[in-house]
């Protein structure tokens, strides 16, 4: 259903991928996980500029907090719940159809 992603270093298909821990000097709490290749498990990352599409589900993630803060007396109709729910999917969607891996230097 979902397009495969390709790895930049070794130019594998790949459906999912692998998650490690970065290695270095960090604090017990900070602990920075690195996407890797499941191939030839080299650090990759997620294009920024396509990370944007997740931005849609703003709304969605805002929409119970404006019921909340006016104390439930402008409540958002389930109709724009709906329609708040379809423009988050198709946000996720896009960014899963149009990202594209790029090489990380991760250590």
């Amino acid at each position: 259903m979902w397009p495969k992603w390709k790895c930049p270093w070794c130019e594998k298909e790949m459906s999912r991928l692998n998650v490690r821990i970065a290695s270095g000097r960090r604090a017990w709490y900070l602990s920075r996980t690195v996407l890797i290749c499941p191939h030839c498990e080299r650090a990759v990352r997620h294009s920024k500029r396509k990370e944007a599409w997740l931005l849609l589900m703003l709304p969605l993630l805002l929409a119970p907090v404006f019921d909340a803060s006016t104390d439930y007396a402008t409540r958002i109709p389930v109709a724009v719940y709906v329609i708040l729910v379809i423009i988050a999917a198709s946000g996720v969607v896009l960014f899963r159809v149009t990202t594209r891996l790029e090489k990380d230097n991760a250590i």
